[in-house]
């Protein structure tokens, strides 16, 4: 049986970090330790970690007094993933709901296949639609698409698909393969690092599977306080340059000049908040400066504020 380490990531949200390693207990999988990593919350998480998780066999935290930021944190679980004799790493975020027996089959098809890097799920929404079934970079606005998001779940009997990037909701990798590209760029800090590992892994001839016969429930962006948070937004636009400047074509430059530049006004006047809409046009901003994000850019956008971010 593959030795499989499961992360799970805190920040400042200690109760459902303790829920979803409540479920990973029962996950059916024997040869899996929890890795808990609490990422410089500043909230008290660590003790109540502490208590939750006294007593649980193969089960470990990791505290840092500092925000790594979603890259640096993860990066040093898969270190000690490796000390551990782990194959296998999944990656979940604290926010999942996750059926009985949802591991096995992902780590089979990793056992059966050596062209895979990595697997996901379906992941569908407390309310049952589709919130991933994979990822792919296209030609439209934020430039990245989540598969099939919104729509009903294609059936589990369906086969299995190849896709660009696996989101880090619940994905399970091939420590091997991460190791070969250096893990996550920490450069990214949050959002933008599983397109950019997605396009590494591809580019070394690996494999990305979704496999639509497992399904977990996912409530997104807890962390950083919804989709559409200028949090959120300033972070995805600063990182959005960077993957361009890494991966991008000429195609996809012209997508982001058109629909996440030139458009970009009607933000103000459309769905998205005025706060957002600044947050965005000022990670842009800063992301073509060569800006790299930082703990303090989070703790900037989380702190309490009133009126729209001073550019």
């Amino acid at each position: 049986m593959a030795e499989v380490v499961a992360i799970v990531l805190n920040f400042r949200l200690a109760a459902a970090t303790l829920r979803v390693v409540e479920q990973l207990a029962a996950c059916g999988h024997a040869a899996t330790t929890t890795l808990v990593i609490e990422n410089g919350s500043g909230d008290g998480s660590p003790e109540r970690l502490r208590a939750g998780l006294a007593g649980r066999e193969r089960c470990e935290l990791l505290v840092f007094d500092e925000n790594l930021g979603y890259c640096g944190a993860i990066n040093r679980g898969l270190a000690r993933a490796r000390a551990l004799g782990a194959e296998m790493v999944l990656l979940l975020n604290n926010d999942v709901v996750l059926e009985d027996g949802f591991l096995a089959p992902l780590v089979a098809c990793l056992e059966h296949d050596p062209s895979l890097a990595g697997v996901t799920p379906t992941i569908v929404t407390p309310e049952g639609r589709v919130w991933s079934e994979g990822g792919e970079v296209r030609v439209r606005p934020n430039l990245v698409t989540l598969r099939r998001q919104g729509r009903a779940p294609t059936p589990r009997d369906a086969g299995p698909e190849a896709v660009g990037f696996l989101t880090g909701a619940c994905v399970l990798y091939r420590l091997a393969d991460l190791a070969a590209i250096g893990d996550l760029d920490e450069a990214y800090f949050m959002y933008w690092e599983d397109v950019d590992l997605g396009a590494r892994l591809r580019a070394r001839g690996r494999t990305l599977l979704w496999l639509p016969w497992v399904r977990v429930v996912h409530e997104a962006s807890s962390s950083s306080g919804g989709g559409r948070s200028p949090l959120r937004k300033y972070m995805s636009a600063v990182n959005t340059v960077r993957w361009l400047r890494a991966h991008g074509s000429v195609r996809t430059w012209c997508a982001f000049w058109f629909f996440d530049v030139a458009l970009l006004p009607l933000s103000f006047f459309g769905g998205t908040s005025a706060r957002a809409a600044w947050a965005k046009l000022r990670g842009i901003r800063d992301g073509l400066r060569g800006h790299r994000v930082t703990r303090q850019d989070v703790d900037r956008h989380l702190r309490p504020s009133s009126g729209v971010p001073v550019p």
